[in-house]
């Protein structure tokens, strides 16, 4: 419903806004008239102008939540935010209902791009290809793993060459 008033919002306002055109063409002439003219296409532009503005503005927002741009739009945050995302995260980024956000999310599920996992009371959506994936320091003799952060080249229990593995 909301398309369709702002597409009607946006007919309405051509012909206002050449009617303006035209008063203010109109009031460049010498005669003795031309103030009222201006003042007639300043009120002809000033009320196309809304209109349009706003048509477009409501047209844009609504391309901006449409279920496939919301679904591209939430792969692009996670990408952001590590390969994880929440459907709270997906509402504030995009200011849309949350209902929306967890259908859009759900969606993505759905369609086997994201894997919902429960951390903490809460539904974390990871999508694996994003991931950053994870690097440790791996002693292939005794199987000891550390961080990879850590300055470490031997393994302290067995004494081997660590080697850098990623899970």
């Amino acid at each position: 419903m909301r398309r369709i008033l702002a597409i009607i919002a946006i007919i309405i306002s051509v012909p206002l806004l050449t009617l303006g055109l035209l008063f203010l063409l109109a009031a460049g002439d010498a005669s003795g008239s031309a103030g009222t003219r201006l003042l007639a296409a300043g009120a002809f532009v000033a009320f196309g102008l809304l209109p349009l503005a706003w048509g477009i503005v409501t047209l844009r927002r609504q391309a901006a939540t449409s279920p496939e741009a919301l679904a591209t739009s939430a792969i692009a945050l996670a990408r952001r935010l590590g390969g994880e995302v929440t459907a709270a995260q997906v509402q504030a980024e995009f200011h849309i209902a949350e209902a929306l956000a967890q259908d859009t999310l759900d969606k993505l599920c759905a369609a086997g791009q994201a894997e919902a996992q429960m951390r903490e009371g809460r539904t974390v959506y990871v999508i694996r290809g994003l991931q950053q994936p994870l690097v440790v320091r791996r002693c292939p003799y005794c199987g000891s793993r550390f961080p990879a952060r850590e300055a470490r080249s031997q393994c302290p229990n067995c004494g081997a060459s660590l080697e850098l593995q990623k899970t």
